[in-house]
């Protein structure tokens, strides 16, 4: 096998610019370096650097390999850091904010096991029902929907699961109508809008490799859950619903659902923090039990919500359902 050392190395000589430099930086003789890439290289079979008197230049093929190789050492590194995370036992102060439509269902329960096996942490939890911009708020971690794609920020973003929504109403408000099959035929009928007071009112419904959009000025809007669901239940209009909350409702007739063939956008919940090193081991054990709780739901209740273990930077945008 390669040595992983070696790649780490090159990756130092092109950071810092110079055999030299890397030597000075890593306190390793400059000739070792020279001879470790020299050694690189013929493993690899190509050159790594064009060679001149004004210094080192990367080949095409070494920029290919700089990328991979820092890719490396960033796996590397998440991988010590988890290490070091898990060594250590958790202690001190946890401050977690939350959107109080999970609480109950969520972060409570699992917060009240999680403090009977972490007895040197404190925990303070607090529910939020605004919408939170990570950017002006002060908490170790933060769990929060989004509806949109979360653009560049300056921390990081983890998302949690996906949670479908789907558009239904109660059939009293169809009285005398066919059932909508295509978002045009929305046009005239009531809407609830779920979300800030200030969003822009609209559903993105999708069916395949089509898509649309339909506006709407919302006869009841809400940044409840609760009340958004009790509204539709009681015939005020059609809303954007999650599918988990209202599934039950929709296969004894008691609702039903509009546009059934197009999907409204899903909510996505984020595990939000500054950077990995801020993370305590606090917090982040407490992020490792959440996980494990989406895990275990999907082992046992299917496709949704769905576990998404992957990484993303972002900041979380306003919610349009």
């Amino acid at each position: 096998m390669h040595s992983l050392d070696d790649i780490y190395l090159f990756k130092k000589v092109v950071d810092f610019g110079s055999v030299s430099a890397a030597s000075r930086a890593l306190r390793i003789p400059k000739s070792t370096v020279t001879r470790r890439i020299s050694l690189l290289e013929e493993r690899l079979g190509t050159p790594l650097f064009h060679r001149s008197a004004q210094g080192l230049t990367l080949t095409n093929f070494g920029q290919e390999c700089h990328v991979r190789a820092a890719r490396l050492a960033d796996t590397a590194e998440h991988m010590f850091e988890f290490v070091d995370r898990r060594r250590e036992d958790p202690s001190g102060f946890l401050h977690i904010i939350y959107p109080a439509t999970i609480g109950v269902a969520l972060i409570e329960p699992l917060a009240a096991s999680f403090v009977r096996m972490q007895p040197q942490v404190q925990l303070h939890l607090e529910a939020s029902t605004e919408l939170i911009d990570p950017r002006r708020i002060s908490a170790d971690l933060v769990f929060h929907f989004a509806f949109n794609p979360l653009p560049d920020a300056d921390f990081i973003a983890r998302k949690l699961y996906v949670n479908p929504f789907v558009l239904v109403t109660h059939p009293d408000v169809l009285k005398g109508r066919r059932l909508p099959e295509e978002p045009q035929a929305l046009q005239g009928l009531p809407c609830l809008g779920f979300g800030p007071k200030s969003s822009t009112w609209n559903w993105r419904l999708q069916k395949r490799d089509r898509t649309y959009t339909h506006s709407f000025t919302p006869a009841l809007s809400t940044f409840q859950l609760s009340a958004l669901v009790t509204a539709v239940r009681r015939a005020a209009g059609i809303a954007s619903a999650p599918l988990r909350i209202v599934e039950q409702e929709l296969a004894k007739g008691t609702l039903c659902r509009v546009v059934p063939e197009w999907s409204a956008l899903p909510a996505v919940l984020y595990a939000v923090y500054p950077n990995r090193r801020s993370l305590t081991a606090a917090a982040w054990r407490f992020l490792e039990v959440v996980q494990e709780h989406f895990r275990s739901q999907n082992d046992h209740m299917g496709p949704y919500p769905a576990y998404v273990p992957d990484l993303a930077d972002g900041y979380l945008t306003r919610p349009s359902n």
